[in-house]
């Protein structure tokens, strides 16, 4: 990457930090955050029709539904309508300084770029890229077009030879990522992370090396530097101490925990706070430093994984993936990213080995919390239940965002026993997805084992061959 380049990322990094974040760090609210760029050719449903209303003008829908447009008036909305369809760059010439205005009304509304959207959905379905299902106007458009050169630069390569070669790899992507490929036009290629560290680190293309800097105070811990990530027990308790007992590791739940594989640190979790925080909570703290034995055992799961794979054997191809996710996060090598490049590998070889990829979810806040050969199994699980086919990407993506929606239903359930065996009686309960053509709600949800509509809860995961 050229300094010039550089120096442009870390201006519009700059820019967009003064704002404040839309987002948390999870992505989880539904809201457009796809934007149109000037060649994209913009359309409404057909049957839209633009209203007088009691505010001024809406576009009415013929199902009934209808949108009230704020800041322009009946003649102007209808003048803009009747361009359509047209080109972005044409609508702006039509309304000037109130696009803005309207487009953040109306985008993924009553208007919309399809052909944009396919272009992005054909080459990388935007599923396999967010933590859950919905829109793909829910996709911010530099994140997705940069992980589908991600994907591409994946594809071109053989698995690295050595801890040194996936090493160089790993900073290309993460170059890939944030700023996009060199020849595309600008700053619609930057991407801004969520993470407090990618915003204070605009640094594409390099390692977080810095140890986590820990100081106690009486009986307290304070983070006075370096790398972290919250890992809260989200969905609560219950859900939690669910998922645990169901892989046999209660030690999930803790507030201390530090693993390690074979004599290799990977990274603990800790109760503390830092210095602007009133309260301690849980973090997770990733080795350093990292060493030549962490990438070669990183590489070493990828390995096993594409072997497994040429030999069609999913149990260990899936075993060996979640091994891989579980490394790779725990690992947190890179400043900002992690999740997104690692599931990239992994979703990459899930649509060779099943067809398809699954959206990320909370896979690696398991990871982070779980012993391995207990993630192993949740990971199993969810490359399974979240992975059914459908005849066509429309029905998928209907299908799956409707399994969001009961899976939500489901956790908050569950959060809102009144007791550990209430929430355990939800698992058996028939609302939960006793049905026989999809995984079960509580398959979903990794509390089970579950593949595609066969019940193995009760056989346990050995049957399903998952571990």
């Amino acid at each position: 990457m050229t300094l010039d380049r550089l120096s442009e990322y870390s201006a519009f990094v700059e820019t967009a930090s003064r704002a404040a974040p839309d987002d948390g760090y999870l992505f989880e609210a539904p809201r457009c955050r796809f934007l149109p760029e000037p060649s994209d050719e913009l359309v409404a449903p057909a049957g839209a029709e633009v209203v007088r209303a009691p505010e001024g003008a809406a576009v009415q829908l013929p199902g009934g539904a209808r949108l009230p447009i704020s800041g322009l008036g009946f003649e102007k909305l209808r003048a803009v309508f009747a361009q359509l369809p047209c080109s972005y760059s044409r609508l702006t010439i039509e309304l000037g300084l109130q696009t803005a205005t309207f487009i953040e009304q109306a985008f993924s509304r009553v208007l919309f770029a399809p052909a944009a959207i396919a272009e992005l959905e054909a080459e990388l379905p935007s599923l396999e890229i967010v933590r859950f299902p919905g829109s793909p106007y829910e996709v911010v458009r530099a994140y997705w077009r940069n992980l589908c050169a991600v994907r591409r630069r994946l594809g071109e390569r053989e698995l690295p030879a050595n801890g040194a070669e996936l090493r160089a790899l790993l900073l290309e992507l993460h170059e890939l990522l944030l700023v996009g490929e060199a020849d595309a036009n600008g700053r619609s290629s930057f991407y801004l992370p969520a993470s407090l560290l990618g915003r204070k680190r605009p640094q594409p293309g390099t390692f977080y090396d810095a140890p986590t800097g820990l100081e106690r105070r009486g009986a307290e811990t304070i983070l006075t530097s370096g790398a972290r990530v919250s890992v809260p027990l989200l969905g609560g308790f219950n859900y939690w101490q669910l998922l645990a007992e169901s892989v046999g590791d209660e030690g999930a739940l803790a507030d201390e925990r530090s693993l390690q594989v074979a004599g290799l640190a990977l990274g603990q979790v800790v109760s503390a706070r830092s210095e602007d925080e009133a309260q301690s909570r849980p973090w997770f703290l990733p080795p350093r430093p990292l060493h030549d034995a962490h990438f070669e055992a990183l590489l070493a799961e990828l390995r096993a994984a594409r072997q497994a794979e040429l030999r069609r054997d999913v149990p260990a191809a899936l075993a060996a993936l979640g091994a891989f996710h579980w490394r790779f996060v725990r690992m947190h090598a890179l400043p900002s990213g992690n999740q997104s490049l690692s599931m990239s590998f992994v979703n990459a070889a899930l649509r060779r080995l099943l067809g398809l990829g699954i959206p990320h979810l909370l896979l690696d806040q398991l990871a982070l919390r779980f012993e391995l050969a207990a993630y192993q199994r949740l990971f199993g699980r969810a490359a399974r239940a979240w992975s059914a086919p459908w005849p066509n990407a429309a029905e998928r993506l209907r299908h799956l965002v409707r399994m969001r929606n009961e899976l939500n239903d489901f956790v908050s359930a569950v959060a809102n026993a009144g007791s550990l065996l209430e929430a355990r009686a939800l698992i058996t309960s028939p609302r939960w997805g006793w049905g026989p053509t999809a995984a079960s709600t509580e398959a979903r949800a990794l509390i089970t084992t579950n593949t595609h509509g066969a019940r193995l809860a009760l056989v346990g995961d050995e049957a399903a061959g998952i571990g």
